[in-house]
């Protein structure tokens, strides 16, 4: 086994956050896509990086893979997944009991 390289480590995870950030859900050329596709897609993703990570750990457990890095980053961009939805959706239901106290 080698050693672990801390600040390549870090690094990488950086790097994986960073793209992690600038990605943007599928649009699929039709011009303007309506939220609640916007929504699904963005859930989709969040739901096949929780499957990955998932599917990363049960292969280091079995010994099918030595690379402790691939699996932390994995868990990570899950993770961030996972907070940006329950973010989200902490926002709609904040606005959705805002619409709801509004007198018409």
């Amino acid at each position: 086994m080698s050693s672990l390289d801390v600040n390549a480590a870090a690094a990488r995870i950086q790097a994986e956050f960073q793209k992690v950030g600038r990605t943007t859900p599928k649009n699929n050329g039709q011009g303007d896509a309506s939220f609640g596709k916007i929504l699904n897609e963005v859930l989709t993703d969040a739901n096949a990086k929780q499957l990955e990570a998932d599917q990363s750990v049960q292969s280091l457990l079995a010994g099918e893979t030595q690379d402790v890095n691939q699996v932390m980053v994995a868990m990570a961009k899950a993770d961030v997944s996972f907070r940006m939805m329950l973010e989200v959706r902490n926002k709609l239901i904040d606005a959705y009991q805002e619409v709801m106290r509004m007198q018409v």
